[in-house]
């Protein structure tokens, strides 16, 4: 592993993880976010384009799907 990420990681005595870096951390703190409006994620992330967030770092979560569609069906009962 090259560059500044793995010199964290040999410093750090740590394991490499493929997968893990830079893109893997801004895509947790994206998906971590998700409630913050766009513009505010933006500005704490660094990005300068909203729709980067939900083209590259914005993971679908099962819990807020399912959340989601019980919202749904109980509007769709009323």
């Amino acid at each position: 592993m090259t560059g500044w990420w793995g010199r964290a990681e040999r410093l750090a005595q740590l394991e490499h993880v493929a997968g893990m870096g830079w893109h893997g951390l801004r895509r947790k703190f994206g998906s971590e976010l998700k409630e913050v409006p766009l513009t505010d994620l933006s500005a704490l992330g660094g990005w300068s384009d909203f729709k980067t967030i939900i083209r590259c770092y914005q993971q679908p979560d099962q819990t807020n799907m399912r959340r989601a569609l019980e919202r749904r069906r109980a509007a769709n009962r009323e």
